[in-house]
């Protein structure tokens, strides 16, 4: 609990940082995964710490993103990644000023080699994200429009833990995150829109391959 703590408040002291830009939130998030990067492995915390307090949005992203590449196969990954996406989605539509994320979410260890490959396969995909992502039609975003994209982020999250060993639906769910975070980082409501469609064609594309 102490290191929650100590974890918070070096968040509040970056939170003078100057905030991702909205013309390339995906692959800046991307570049200064690459940054925080050193020795064999790093921990969750110290990508956490790389990135921007102020835009809280990105640390809902951050798992999803993580979650939709190779990283998903590795056993506990998807259920801690669904659990931190549905705490901080969370904390967010509670409007918690700074994130809290418990102590075995920060000390998780992840291989570096293998978070190198993954971050490389994510690159296209970022720059596809980034240039279709403007801030457009932020009429969305009142009541309810932004509740609506947490919530569903809430409800991918806590389903991850329990489809843990269904081959990719994990990755489905993290991709529906992927998006309405994206929307959130950019307030962009046509995308909160595709992503709350886009939900329930995962709903069902997991519950087939959960049938199956």
């Amino acid at each position: 609990m102490k290191h929650c703590r100590v974890f918070e408040t070096r968040l509040k002291a970056l939170a003078v940082a100057t905030q991702i830009p909205r013309g390339r939130p995906v692959q800046d998030i991307l570049v200064r995964m690459r940054g925080a990067i050193t020795g064999p492995s790093v921990t969750v915390e110290t990508i956490l710490r790389s990135m921007d307090p102020a835009a809280q949005a990105v640390l809902l992203l951050l798992p999803a993103l993580i979650l939709i590449t190779p990283l998903s196969g590795i056993p506990g990954l998807s259920s801690l990644g669904g659990l931190t996406i549905a705490l901080v989605a969370c904390q967010i539509l509670l409007g918690r000023p700074m994130i809290w994320l418990p102590d075995f979410v920060l000390r998780r260890t992840l291989p570096t080699e293998r978070l190198q490959r993954a971050l490389t396969r994510l690159d296209r995909p970022a720059r596809f994200i980034d240039r279709r992502s403007v801030a457009r039609a932020e009429w969305f975003f009142v009541f309810p429009g932004q509740q609506m994209a947490l919530v569903t982020c809430i409800a991918c999250g806590l389903a991850m833990p329990f489809l843990e060993f269904v081959p990719f639906s994990a990755t489905t769910l993290a991709l529906v995150v992927s998006i309405l975070a994206s929307a959130l980082l950019v307030r962009d409501g046509v995308l909160v829109a595709l992503g709350l469609s886009g939900f329930g064609i995962a709903v069902l594309i997991v519950a087939k391959l959960a049938s199956t």
